[in-house]
């Protein structure tokens, strides 16, 4: 009735009824045909259903294999840079290798005749092998060789020494020139009985004067180096072959004498001519197995003496070496500044 009224009404207003398509009434679809409608409609939902389905495997499936990639890629590389570890590892071993080789050859060939042929046909080189035990015997035998003909010389050095200075320790006394005054300290030398070898030989050289008019110079830091030269730079070495003097046989150490402050010791190996005094405690520098420059790294210098008097002598030059720098003038190099030694003697 009300559609009806406002069609009436207004006419030129259509009604619901003649907009909406109605289901229920009218010349509408019967249900088979809406049925049939929706069982048409069917397989388009599946084949979308099922593409959507496939395209989402196929996009999983892509960016798994692509982890998968990226992760393989790594691995390629780290197997790369295995295999070149293990290339270099191979190179390192076979370098190796060769120098075990070549030191078996070399210990093998310390031993005398043919001996050595023995590394040469796989002898085991171990402390338990053959070749090791032949090598260590004869190696023993030789640093007692060496230490006898040591304590050979040493006992002849000790009775040249009684037989030319007397008995009793020695000291000496070291007249210097400083800014033309006269200074002097003495030095009293180690026991004959611990270092025979090393007395003898600065005594020899005192007694022959080859000290006179020589320099101390102050190029370390720590020590004061005396060096058998006179202030002009003229080498003065060949005095000691005038007397048939040149250095020591062996570089003699005793404990009993170890290098502390005001101590003298020959530097060099096997030691000498040259001296110096330890500015400070040097016991471990100087001592066994403190300079490992040296092919024998595990002897020490010889300390053969010590200053007993004239300690305030030392101490200026000691303060002067630590002020040389003020003394540098026109060019000149640290190791022209120096302290003259007029004379060496024995009291």
């Amino acid at each position: 009735k009300y559609q009806t009224t406002r069609s009436a009404s207004n006419p030129s207003v259509s009604s619901p009824s003649s907009i909406l398509p109605s289901f229920s009434s009218g010349p509408g679809l019967t249900d088979d045909a809406k049925a049939r409608r929706s069982a048409a409609l069917v397989p388009n939902v599946i084949k979308i259903c099922f593409f959507a389905t496939a395209f989402y495997c196929i996009y999983t499936l892509r960016s798994k294999l692509s982890i998968r990639d990226n992760e393989l890629s790594t691995i390629r590389r780290d197997f790369d840079y295995i295999e070149e570890a293990l290339v270099l590892t191979e190179a390192e071993v076979n370098r190796a290798q060769n120098s075990l080789v070549s030191l078996q050859t070399k210990f093998g060939n310390l031993l005398p005749g043919g001996q050595e042929v023995g590394a040469t046909k796989g002898e085991e080189f171990n402390k338990e092998g053959t070749l090791f035990q032949k090598i260590e015997s004869r190696q023993n035998a030789m640093k007692r060789r060496v230490n006898e003909l040591q304590n050979t010389i040493a006992g002849m050095h000790r009775r040249e020494a009684v037989e030319h200075f007397g008995t009793g320790k020695y000291q000496l006394e070291f007249k210097l020139r400083i800014d033309s005054e006269s200074f002097s300290f003495t030095v009293e030398m180690a026991s004959i009985d611990s270092m025979p070898h090393s007395v003898n030989y600065f005594m020899e050289q005192i007694n022959a004067k080859v000290w006179d008019n020589t320099v101390i110079t102050y190029g370390a830091d720590h020590i004061l180096f005396a060096q058998l030269r006179d202030a002009e730079g003229n080498d003065k070495r060949h005095l000691l072959s005038e007397i048939n003097i040149s250095s020591l046989a062996f570089p003699e150490y005793s404990d009993k004498y170890p290098h502390r402050k005001y101590t003298l010791g020959f530097s060099g190996r096997p030691g000498g001519p040259a001296f110096y005094i330890n500015t400070e405690d040097n016991s471990v520098i100087h001592g066994p197995g403190g300079q490992a420059h040296h092919a024998l790294h595990e002897e020490a210098d010889p300390c053969f003496g010590v200053v007993v008097d004239g300690f305030n002598v030392i101490d200026w030059m000691i303060a002067r070496k630590k002020n040389v720098a003020s003394e540098l003038n026109e060019g000149r190099s640290i190791n022209e500044v120096h302290t003259v030694i007029e004379s060496v003697r024995i009291i």
